[in-house]
């Protein structure tokens, strides 16, 4: 796990004129690799490195040049299976015990399309000498981030895209990804929050050359779900499934370094858990916060069962503004629940460099609430032709105002939507995106600028197909999950140099699972039930029978305690009425208003707008 930069020019480069600008973009991603760095000119091409070493401790330096070397590269993540790959490439004079060189040695026999091989979380982007032609590639997953600008033909990246800040962008507000964000809580697709900032897209190989830049390949490993699943089988082999969870989890236990691992209360971090500490020595972590009063407990619990050490932190926040101000500077855009990974994180890197996560569980097995609700409405659709939902709809009020915004009125919303299954889907994550709640919201910056609709973007994007469930499960596995979940993991671990591995997501398991049908996963509705069945072989029923608890704030009491200085120094009026983007107005009717769960999404909402501002002014944005 590091962190990568650099760019390909069409103007000759100079490497002692370079020096100096690629050693801002090292120094932008030092948090990222504390345990060294380097970097190395060519003539159209710069690479840069910054390394925590978790594999081969003495010899993996980068840049890393092929056996001939024709080929360079730099690269973020970790290749599970590079040590099979070698045995296979037996006949390539490897010079390292490094992940990193089967990417050169594939790529000298192979080419790009040897990169199909990997299996692991990664990001690298590989100069070719010989030939004047760059690459840069990302997961099939999206685990890894590769952020790409164009300035004055070049192609610059980055790890995180204050790289490419020093690289000499400025960073400027793009109003449409601020408006997706407030919807969405996230910025969707390959989008950042910074116009011309881009991502490469998850599983993508983009390859530079002299006339530009060109999508070689969009998938390295296919994680597509398909309309109809390819296993058609009238029940799901569990023994099939839970040999895959282990060999996944057996292949993220290569390491140089000590492993611990993330510990809640349920069922995916104790899956993960179990099946680690049966191979090798493990440490847990657990932050004392959730919708449960005893998940603390019970992930102690867990532990005590494992027979591993467990270390618990609370959410304790002495300075919240210093802290959010840091949040937004490595995360790079306003998040709703990310204190909580950073505590914790910061709080497991004491003790090892690297942790296992359960991250994943949820989206692949079908385990939140909004499946089952996704669920529910698909199986009223069927009972309810469409003009009867929007009949019954039409008996109850409908909310003129976001003010009026409520788990009841969703409700309402959603009947009268169905059958447009995308519309549904946005009302269910509370995309709120209309004429009047956008007044109510915001300011003129962002009244003025001609932002997209919503419901619009979701209707393009949302998957067609005979199961909203899968269709719903599908969107975010490519989005959510890439833009939401594994950034703010990514982010927050790697801002104190901790790796942090995702077994839920290895290929592998990803596309044996996604073929399956989705009725085999979650029949009648029961989340998680193919997992659960598994589960029940490795743990105790007492752990399994334990109610879902989410990882996640109290936000309207968290707005009125421990938060109350960051709205209180980030909301204010003058800093709304400086900046322009938000309704003052519309801020503090729910400021005054007494707290109570019903309104966390309002207070969700002023949540990213103090980030937001903190952001604008943590970065300098114009």
């Amino acid at each position: 796990m590091c962190g990568i930069s650099g760019f390909f020019s069409n103007v000759p480069l100079i490497e002692g004129e370079e020096r100096g600008r690629l050693s801002r973009m090292r120094d932008a991603l030092a948090h990222r690799g504390p345990d060294g760095h380097g970097l190395r000119v060519f003539g159209h091409a710069a690479l840069v490195h910054n390394r925590l070493a978790i594999i081969d401790l003495e010899t993996g330096q980068q840049p890393l040049a092929s056996a001939s070397g024709q080929a360079h590269v730099v690269f973020n993540g970790e290749i599970y299976n590079f040590r099979e790959l070698r045995t296979q490439l037996g006949d390539y004079p490897f010079r390292t015990r490094s992940d990193t060189e089967v990417i050169l040695a594939l790529y000298e026999k192979e080419g790009p399309a040897g990169w199909r091989r990997l299996r692991g979380m990664y990001a690298f982007a590989l100069w070719d000498e010989a030939c004047q032609v760059g690459y840069l590639a990302r997961d099939p997953m999206g685990i890894k981030p590769l952020f790409v600008a164009e300035r004055d033909g070049c192609l610059v990246f980055g790890s995180e895209a204050k790289a490419l800040f020093a690289y000499g962008l400025r960073p400027t507000l793009d109003p449409a990804a601020l408006h997706q964000l407030m919807n969405f809580r996230y910025v969707a697709g390959e989008g950042s929050l910074f116009s011309g900032v881009r991502q490469v897209p998850a599983g993508a190989v983009l390859a530079w050359g002299p006339q530009g830049i060109e999508l070689r390949a969009r998938f390295l490993a296919s994680t597509k779900v398909p309309d109809t699943p390819l296993r058609q089988a009238a029940t799901l082999d569990i023994g099939e499934l839970g040999a895959i969870v282990e060999r996944s989890v057996a292949s993220h236990l290569v390491s140089d370094v000590p492993l611990g691992c993330y510990l809640s209360g349920g069922v995916d971090s104790a899956v993960i858990a179990t099946l680690a500490s049966a191979r090798t020595a493990l440490s847990s972590y657990t932050l004392e916060v959730g919708d449960d009063p005893a998940e603390a407990d019970n992930a102690a619990d867990t532990a005590a069962w494992l027979g591993i050490e467990n270390q618990r932190q609370s959410l304790a926040v002495p300075d919240v503004v210093g802290m959010h101000r840091a949040l937004v500077r490595h995360l790079e855009v306003p998040k709703v629940n990310a204190v909580q990974g950073m505590v914790l994180a910061e709080f497991t890197a004491r003790h090892v460099k690297v942790a296992l996560s359960g991250l994943g569980g949820d989206e692949l097995f079908y385990g939140y609430n909004a499946h089952r609700i996704m669920w529910l409405a698909t199986s009223a659709g069927r009972l309810l032709p469409g003009t009867s939902n929007r009949m019954l709809a039409g008996l109850f009020p409908r909310p003129a105002s976001l003010h009026d915004w409520s788990e009841r009125a969703r409700a309402v919303a959603m009947l009268a939507a169905m059958p447009d299954w995308a519309r549904v889907y946005g009302l269910l994550r509370n995309v709120w995106d209309a004429p009047q709640p956008r007044r109510e919201i915001y300011g003129e910056q962002l009244l003025d600028a001609g932002l997209p609709d919503s419901f619009a973007w979701l209707a393009e994007r949302f998957p067609t197909g005979s199961d909203p469930v899968a269709a719903m499960a599908a969107f975010e596995m490519e989005n959510k999950l890439v833009n939401d979940l594994l950034w703010n993991e990514d982010r927050v671990a790697m801002r104190v140099g901790l790796e942090c591995r995702v077994p839920f997501l290895d290929g592998d398991l990803v596309n044996f699972v996604r073929s399956c049908p989705r009725s085999r996963l979650m029949p009648f509705g029961r989340k998680k039930y193919a997992l659960k069945r598994y589960a029940r072989r490795i743990l105790p029923t007492r752990i399994l029978r334990r109610p879902k608890s989410g990882f996640q704030l109290d936000i309207a009491s968290a707005a009125q305690t421990f938060l109350k200085p960051l709205f209180d120094t980030y909301l204010s009026e003058e800093r709304i009425r400086a900046h322009r983007l938000f309704n003052h107005a519309f801020v503090a009717d729910v400021r005054k208003a007494p707290p109570h769960r019903g309104r966390r999404w309002h207070w969700f909402l002023l949540y990213l707008m103090a980030q937001t501002h903190l952001l604008l002014e943590e970065f300098h944005v114009s």
